[in-house]
């Protein structure tokens, strides 16, 4: 275990009392089991859920922790975003990332992601929705994303900016700009190009397969 990894465990065990570091057999990941208390503005419980964060020691911080429910109480369904086996799903895959090649804290990470994730649960039962509202399953979270994230809800726009960020061709900052026709790329579509790499090429590279392959039904939908 990295000294790193060391650090804030301790700190995240002395923090949350309900959880305790498990050994597994024949794995390279850490596991964290423990309960999850949601309660609401004014401290009153509302439920209780038991989880397990997997860690990936080796590559700590820069990873997504994995986290399972595993009392059954979130509907194994993917309108909860929780598969058959009890994965939960964070958050778009997107924000993940991003986190993820920064760096986490475990202790930041739970309050900032995971606690959030039970407590929209329990939102969405008592309101029928999610507190923040939520992303749409599978081609359509993408799309909203990329909407939401950087107001792009052209499809053949954004698959110019992921083909300029994976660099299927280049562009001269100081000449017309390929996707809008002003006259320097630098001075308005480069800046948005340029902050997709923070995904990941393999990540564009999907998000750019999926764009192509979905165009003309995203444009009949939009």
């Amino acid at each position: 275990m990295n000294a790193r990894l060391r650090k804030d465990l301790n700190s995240f065990l002395s923090s949350f009392y309900k959880f305790e570091r498990v050994k597994l057999d024949n794995s390279d990941e850490l596991a964290i089991v423990g309960t999850v208390d949601v309660v609401d503005e004014i401290g009153v419980h509302w439920k209780s859920y038991k989880i397990v964060i997997l860690l990936n020691e080796e590559n700590y911080p820069n990873i997504i922790p994995k986290v399972f429910e595993l009392t059954d109480i979130i509907e194994r369904d993917w309108d909860y975003h929780v598969s058959k086996k009890g994965y939960c799903c964070l958050d778009i895959p997107h924000k993940l990332i991003k986190q993820k090649r920064r760096g986490i804290n475990l202790t930041e990470f739970y309050k900032n992601v995971i606690y959030p994730f039970f407590a929209n649960h329990q939102f969405k039962l008592a309101k029928g929705s999610y507190a923040n509202g939520e992303y749409e399953h599978y081609d359509k979270g993408i799309i909203q994303f990329y909407k939401e994230e950087f107001g792009l809800i052209d499809v053949e726009v954004i698959i110019k900016h992921i083909e300029l960020a994976v660099g299927e061709y280049k562009a001269e900052p100081n000449r017309e700009c390929p996707i809008c026709g002003k006259p320097k790329y630098k001075k308005c579509c480069k800046p948005i190009s340029n902050s997709l790499l923070v995904y990941g090429i393999s990540r564009l590279k999907s998000d750019l397969e999926l764009f192509r392959k979905r165009a003309d039904e995203i444009l009949t939908n939009s």
